[in-house]
Parts: structure tokens; C-alpha cells; sequence
């Protein structure tokens, strides 16, 4: 085996070392996001430049689950694909759209405040970099072949799409371009906007992305820390990432199929990540176009919120997924965590799948809002509620059902079943007996909601159970 540049000793080797604060590397916060589909995509060259007559590419990669995809780039005559810098200022919109509240429609922000979110510097140079960034980030067109990971709830499902990273762009400049002042109205790609929202995303350690030297080192980055992540092994990260080397160049949209070229043009990348210390090895094995490379972490994310991210893996959640909660929705954890240890506590029926129900009650806090109030003996390790307690338990829900006029409190109610797993297991005919005896009085929204999500904490089971209970009902009461 061929072996690159060996890492520095441990004790010359701090784990994730970042650069000092400069004026071209402005302060900011480290707990940064990246979109999970992106990052593993590569959607943009991971080259510096590209021939100026470059206007498709297409590559065939795998999925994390090993199945062979096609994405295509495709941009009019006159326009170039996205890459170098494209990256880095795709980072930073995905950052400044977090800062927004992920909005549906079009976020406003400055010159100013992309070139600080992408971590470049603050000169004329850049600002001339940034539109002609901002161009191709709208121009290009993606076709995605079933390798679109759509995150819903505890599942999800492969897409085919269609978009641009950037769906909606105006900028507002003086006759001389770009400045610090100039005020850019941006919409990211549908597709993007939905993953976001559904959080689908990890952490991203903006700090040291900005610190490392080259446009290929940070894709590289990026593209190893999202491989990273994998919900399908045991604790939710990998150790290492293995490759066919022209495939790992076709991932990163190196446009090279000699393997010496390939590698000569990786080896800083790899030099820079080895003496940082986030890469603990890396290796090459075989000749040829049979060549393959190893990439070996020397330890697991960073998260700026470690004692939060201990908290869940206690609870059985995954190292893996603990980190991008922690790193994602550090403000919901405690909160969460005191709900959940009361339902366990309280639940008539063991929780099939604890860790599971966790990690949905910090992704989607308003569908646990009114489970508390299940009426169910406490637990005998627990002290007796006081009435305050009690009330302030129960009534949230029911205080906002009780804003609600029937037609909305039946809209809720339906949502809140089709969000639980209840309503695909029943019939057109029962759905409408369902809308009707909501709509009359007959079903009471809350007592509903409560009895379907006390159910599914049981797991496909439980929700059967409920669903035969519900037939009953509607029999018994059309």
C-alpha cells in the first residue's frame, strides 16, 4: 500500500486547530449548518476554475445506502458551471437563511453580510467575485436523479428534482457593482428550502471552513464532514470513507481521469487536513484507474454544545444524530428531554422505540404539545403534581383549540392524525365519517389527538391497535 503524507504525532496535532482571527477570516459564530443533500452532492466544482466553455457535467456517484446515481449541471451559452469560490458563498447563503427563520418565500441581507457568512474578505476583489458567484448559483440548472434525500419525521424517501441552488435573486448595486451596501434580496432552491425545514442538516464548523487555505481544501472538508454522518451504523457516524479514486474525483467534480494528475492536485488538500487534525490518515491502494483512496477521521465532530449532546446519547440516540441536535436545536433539548422523561414515566404502554420518540419531540415540538395531558396514573417514583402544575400541563392545548373556530379545530385534528401515521390506514369513506363527526361535535379534536399519539409511541402496533379502535367508533357513532 502506497500511503500519503503520515499525520503529525498526536501531541502536534490538536483536534480541528483554527486559524487566528484576521481581518480577511472576520469572527463569527463556529456553530454554522450545511443542507445534508449538498454537502454529500457536491453540486458545484470543487476546482478553483474551470474552461471558460464548461457549461455541462454530468456524474454518476452512490447514495449512502450504495445505490448508483446520475446529477446533471447544465447552464446556458454564455454562462460557466458553478465552482471555486461558488462553495463557499453557497455555505454562507445557507447560513444567512438559518439567521432569517428558513422563510418560505425571499430573505434580504447585504454585500456585506454574504461575504462575512462565506468567511472572505472584505474587499472589491471579492464583491466582484461574489456576483459573478451569485450569477451562476442562479443560472445553473440541476437534474437529480432519485439521489434527493427528502427527511419526513422518522422516515424518508429518495427524490428525483429539478433546480437551482438559488431560486429567486435581485440585487439592488451601483453603476460600479457590488458593494458592502448593496442590498441582495435571495431565495434558495425549493428543494433546499424544504430540507432545511425539515432538518435535514448537520453541523458545520464555520470557523475552521474559513480558516482552511483553498477553495479545494473546504469542499474536501465539506464533502468528508458530510459522509460523516450515516444514521445506518451503530452510533450514527462513520470512521472512515473509502473510494474508488476517479469516482471520489467525480464527487468532488475534479475533471480529471488521469490518477497521478488526481492525486497531485489532492495532495495539499490532504496535507492541510492531516496537520489540522481532522484527518488522521490517508491512504491510496492499487495502480491505475484501479486505484483507491482511504480517509481515515481522526475523531468525531466538533459541537459546540457537548454536554447537550451527552444528554441524548444517555437517553440511547445516536452519536451522530446527538451532534446535529445539539448543534441544530440546542434551545430545545433541556425542555424536551423533561417532557419526554415525564411521558416515560407516565405512559400506560412501554415506548417501542424511546430514543426514536426523543429525537421527534426536538425536531417537532409542536406535535407534542398536548401529550402531556394524557390521563394516566403517575409513575410511583414520582412526587405527587401540585394543581398548578397539573393545570399548567393540561391547558396549553386546549387554550389554543379553544382560538380555533370548528372548521379549523377539524383541519388540526386531521393534520395532527395524518402527521401520526392514523389516517393512511383508513379508508376514503372512513375519512369522510371522521370530517364529519369532528365537524358536528361528535369527536372531540384534542381527546383524539391525544389517544393517536399515545399510540404511536407504541410503535406500528400501537397505531393498528388505535386505528381498529377508531372503526369501532365510527360504526358505533356514524
Amino acid at each position: 500500500m502506497a500511503g500519503m503524507a503520515k499525520p503529525a504525532k498526536k501531541t502536534e496535532k490538536p483536534a480541528y486547530r483554527r486559524g487566528p482571527a484576521t481581518p480577511d477570516s472576520p469572527p463569527d459564530v463556529s456553530a454554522g449548518m450545511d443542507e445534508l443533500n449538498l454537502g454529500r452532492l457536491t453540486l458545484n466544482s470543487a476546482q478553483k476554475t474551470v474552461p471558460p466553455e464548461m457549461r455541462r457535467w454530468e456524474k454518476n456517484i452512490l447514495t449512502p445506502d450504495g445505490r448508483p446515481v446520475v446529477v446533471v449541471c447544465a447552464v446556458e451559452e454564455g454562462e460557466v458551471v458553478p465552482h471555486g469560490l461558488d462553495n463557499d458563498f453557497m455555505v454562507g447563503l445557507i447560513n444567512l437563511c438559518f439567521e432569517a427563520g428558513v422563510p418560505n418565500g425571499p430573505f434580504t441581507t447585504t454585500g456585506y453580510a454574504i461575504l462575512k457568512a462565506a468567511g472572505l474578505p472584505d474587499s472589491a476583489q471579492y464583491y466582484r467575485a461574489m456576483q459573478a458567484s451569485l450569477r451562476r448559483l442562479s443560472k445553473a440548472k440541476y437534474s437529480v436523479d432519485e439521489a434527493w434525500y427528502r427527511h419526513q419525521g422518522r422516515a424518508g424517501e429518495w427524490l428525483s428534482q429539478e433546480f437551482s441552488q438559488i431560486s429567486y435573486l435581485a440585487v439592488r448595486r451601483s453603476s460600479t457593482g457590488l458593494s458592502a451596501r448593496s442590498v441582495i434580496v435571495v431565495q434558495l432552491g425549493v428543494p433546499i428550502v424544504e430540507s432545511l425545514r425539515a432538518g435535514y442538516i448537520k453541523p458545520l464548523d464555520l470557523d475552521f471552513y474559513r480558516s482552511l487555505s483553498q477553495p479545494l481544501v473546504r469542499a474536501l472538508y465539506r464533502q468528508l464532514d458530510a459522509l460523516h454522518f450515516d444514521e445506518t451504523t451503530e452510533n450514527g457516524l462513520v470512521k472512515e470513507v473509502t473510494a474508488p479514486l476517479l469516482g471520489w474525483a467525480v464527487r468532488l467534480g475534479l475533471f480529471s481521469d488521469r490518477p497521478d494528475n488526481i492525486l497531485r492536485s489532492l495532495q495539499p488538500a490532504h496535507d492541510e487536513l492531516l496537520n489540522r487534525g481532522y484527518l488522521g490518515q490517508v491512504e491510496h491502494d492499487g495502480r491505475g484507474r484501479q486505484r483507491t483512496i482511504r480517509y481515515v477521521f481522526a475523531g468525531p465532530p466538533r459541537t459546540d454544545h457537548p454536554e447537550l449532546a451527552a444528554l441524548l446519547t444517555q437517553q440511547g440516540v445516536k452519536e451522530g444524530m446527538a451532534l446535529r441536535l445539539s448543534a441544530t436545536f440546542p434551545e430545545r433539548i433541556e425542555d424536551a428531554l423533561r417532557k419526554f422523561k415525564h411521558y416515560l414515566g407516565t405512559a400506560r404502554k412501554p415506548v417501542g422505540n424511546p430514543a426514536g420518540l426523543l429525537v421527534a419531540m426536538i425536531k417537532s415540538p409542536e406535535q407534542y404539545d398536548g401529550f402531556l395531558d394524557i390521563p394516566s396514573p403517575p409513575s410511583s417514583g414520582l412526587p405527587p403534581k401540585t394543581p398548578q402544575v397539573e393545570e399548567a400541563e393540561t391547558q396549553a392545548p386546549e387554550r389554543y383549540l379553544e382560538r380555533l373556530d370548528p372548521s379549523e379545530r377539524q383541519a388540526w385534528a386531521l393534520k395532527q392524525l395524518g402527521l401520526l401515521g392514523i389516517m393512511k390506514h383508513l379508508t376514503v369513506a372512513e375519512r369522510a365519517l371522521l370530517g364529519e363527526a369532528l365537524s358536528r361535535g361528535a369527536a372531540d379534536a384534542s381527546t383524539l389527538v391525544k389517544q393517536a399519539t399515545a399510540a404511536s409511541f407504541s410503535g406500528a402496533a400501537g397505531v393498528l391497535e388505535y386505528v381498529d379502535e377508531l372503526r369501532r367508533a365510527l360504526s358505533t357513532h356514524p
